[in-house]
């Protein structure tokens, strides 16, 4: 299945491309830690080399104060599956780096129309496993290992986590996971404002068109929406089996109800999922650098620091599975 008209077609290649070109760093800064630029490093993967951006964990910060290796944190952007941009969520990563002290792995997964699903769900797993086996020549810790991911990145994040789980492989430390991206099987009408009438919200970030154009870009044969990597929301195993999770939701985004869906659901499976549901804002807000939403990008930041130390450090606590709002 390709994109229902041409007008989608040139829509998602003005986002693979163009869209990718123009993506810069966010300006807003999380940490005062003195952390080093990324080195880039080229990952072998079951479809080729795969560019990763690692940052090192910053001298004294909480994980690296008592001179240990540190864990290390693999990040995957958003994007649509169709923005290959990791340098979207720099400041992210560097909040990583400086405020909770592990070292982390941006990966510049392959992005459509370069590719078709399950690729970078595949790659990214490779990354994993490459993180893991070179602990050693890295300097990292393989026994705390950490995922987060954004958007669309969350929903390969997921299926990173469904590919260890289906491997045998030891489980992460914890997941974080922002605004995500869980259900590719949903018709795009089912993306709307999740906002009352009259509200005076503006329409959400992720509209109908958005959605029928990523899934017809990357998941293009429609029988594989409905793959557990492709729609973790249907992952009922994988749902169970998740590690110490961290859930952020915006408030005005569309895809808030497929991730309380989620939230619920992991949470009767019995997984340990804590909840953050980030009060006016949209989709985009991770990456704003609007004065306005510096509180929520703060808030976003605030969460994954403390759900990551506390997940990450060499004797973890218990997972409490509290919720940070009401929904």
């Amino acid at each position: 299945m390709t994109p229902t008209t041409l007008s989608d077609k040139l829509f998602a290649r003005l986002l693979s491309t163009v869209a990718t070109r123009l993506v810069r760093r966010p300006t807003v800064s999380l940490t005062h830690a003195p952390v080093a630029e990324p080195e880039t490093i080229e990952v072998p993967t079951r479809h080729g080399s795969v560019r990763v951006f690692v940052t090192q964990a910053a001298a004294g910060a909480p994980l690296t104060a008592g001179g240990q290796a540190p864990p290390v944190h693999l990040h995957l952007h958003g994007g649509a599956f169709l923005v290959g941009a990791p340098w979207q969520d720099e400041h992210l990563v560097r909040l990583v780096a400086g405020e909770v002290g592990a070292t982390v792995v941006n990966v510049d997964y392959t992005t459509a129309y370069g590719t078709r699903f399950p690729q970078a769900h595949e790659e990214s797993y490779d990354v994993l496993r490459w993180a893991r086996e070179s602990a050693a020549v890295q300097g990292w810790d393989a026994e705390r290992i950490s995922i987060s991911g954004v958007s669309a990145g969350a929903n390969i994040a997921l299926g990173v986590l469904e590919q260890a789980r289906r491997a045998g492989d030891p489980p992460l430390r914890a997941a974080a996971l922002v605004v995500p991206f869980v259900d590719a099987a949903a018709a795009p009408e089912e993306y709307t404002s999740p906002m009352p009438p009259g509200s005076g919200a503006p329409p959400p970030f992720v509209n109908r068109r958005l959605v029928r154009v990523s899934q017809s870009a990357y998941f293009a044969d429609a029988t594989h929406r409905t793959d557990p990597l492709a729609s973790p929301l249907h992952n009922d195993a994988g749902l169970a089996g998740l590690p110490p999770t961290l859930v952020v939701a915006a408030e005005r985004d569309s895809v808030r109800v497929f991730d309380e869906r989620l939230v619920d659901k992991a949470r009767r499976a019995g997984a340990p999922v804590t909840y953050l549901c980030v009060p006016g804002v949209d989709h985009g807000f991770p990456q704003s650098s609007k004065a306005e939403d510096r509180p929520a990008v703060h808030q976003l930041a605030e969460a994954l620091r403390s759900h990551l130390i506390e997940h990450l450090t060499p004797a973890p606590t218990s997972e409490s599975g509290a919720s940070w709002c009401h929904k």
